[in-house]
């Protein structure tokens, strides 16, 4: 590519940023609106519409029909990646007590099935209300396996300072669930 061509390439970038502001300036309310329609919330829509504009504007790509069009759809598309994007994230987060079922559950009664099953569930919103950090430490302790020291680097904490947490947070769901197992 020659050094003309270089600069008219940076032109066409710089002119597709101006038409993309001018769009966003006249129908940024509307933009604001089919996000907000589509995730529901106002911190994932003012999201879904930076992230499409961002992507517009490094893509370089001129639309070829309406850049009107063209934004609304690339708005839609990004609300939808978030939608995707969380529900990823819950998938992560549920996947901590939804796991595969233990072989010993699976020749259960149904009577004793429904029981574990409410025990699950009490044992769930227990560590789900425990603080952000305890629970850190309960869930890498607990569900990954992991030793004090590896907790520690992972934390960047002392090893004490998480073993403590870990007792604590232990001492808490004991709290909570006396008398409700």
């Amino acid at each position: 590519m020659s050094y003309l061509g270089i600069g008219e390439h940076l032109w066409r970038a710089e002119f597709l940023r101006n038409q993309l502001e001018k769009t966003y300036c006249s129908h940024r309310q509307g933009l604001f609106s089919l996000a907000l329609s589509i995730t529901c919330c106002r911190h994932r829509a003012e999201d879904a519409v930076q992230t499409a504009f961002e992507r517009m504007c490094c893509s370089g790509v001129n639309p070829s029909g309406s850049l009107v069009n063209y934004v609304f759809a690339a708005v839609r598309n990004a609300a939808f990646d978030v939608i995707r994007a969380d529900r990823r994230a819950l998938k992560v987060r549920e996947s901590l007590f939804d796991g595969g079922v233990p072989v010993a559950r699976q020749s259960q009664m149904p009577a004793d099935e429904l029981v574990t099953q409410e025990r699950d569930q009490i044992l769930r919103v227990a560590v789900q209300e425990l603080d952000d950090d305890d629970r850190e430490v309960v869930v890498l302790k607990v569900f990954a396996g992991l030793t004090f020291d590896a907790i520690a680097e992972v934390l960047k904490q002392p090893s004490k300072t998480v073993a403590t947490r870990y007792r604590r947070a232990l001492l808490k769901l004991e709290d909570r669930l006396r008398g409700k197992l």
